[in-house]
């Protein structure tokens, strides 16, 4: 798979937490894994061939899911709502988003409906465009990208724990990470 020249820093990034991750688990542990807003299953095939853990992928456009379909029986691709999930709560170990937070018509929701189906300590990765910085000023979303703080309090209040972000050198892109409550 072809990452973006754009997306390689953050992505490789986003593989090692994973692989830490994979590491505290017990090694015969299936890790399931949801990718949000997943177009075409670009990240969603990468996570699955790097990690080799069971990977979902999610998108509201039908034409995305029967691309992605046609690329890898591998990878389960569901044509849903990021906001309204079908699935039962504690699903999977992490949720990813691959800049596709910014697009999703309420993003809010759909943090709280990734926390909802997260198992207790499962964790969030987001990696999105930040607002509010010369790079990303001329797209055609910018105004719905999130700054990093922005991105931090809207983890905090959809539940998520220890937030961390972390630009990219460029300060284009940022990895947006939160941990469900043990609880």
């Amino acid at each position: 798979m072809d990452l973006l020249e754009n997306e390689v820093e953050l992505v490789t990034e986003l593989c090692e937490r994973l692989n830490v991750e994979k590491e505290k688990r017990k090694p015969e542990a299936t890790l399931k894994l949801l990718d949000i807003g997943c177009g075409t299953g670009k990240l969603a095939m990468y996570l699955q061939e790097e990690i080799g853990c069971e990977v979902t992928g999610v998108d509201p456009v039908q034409t995305n899911v029967e691309k992605a379909r046609l690329k890898s029986s591998a990878v389960m691709f569901v044509v849903q709502s990021a906001e309204e999930l079908s699935f039962a709560g504690g699903s999977f170990d992490f949720a990813v988003s691959l800049k596709a937070l910014h697009e999703i018509p309420n993003p809010k929701k759909a943090l709280r409906e990734s926390h909802r189906v997260l198992k207790a300590g499962g964790k969030m990765f987001i990696i999105d465009w930040i607002g509010g910085v010369p790079q990303t000023s001329s797209h055609g979303h910018a105004r719905n990208y999130f700054s990093p703080q922005r991105l931090e309090e809207a983890l905090s209040e959809a539940g998520f724990a220890d937030s961390s972000i972390k630009p990219n050198r460029e300060g284009a892109l940022m990895l947006g990470e939160g941990r469900k409550n043990m609880r």
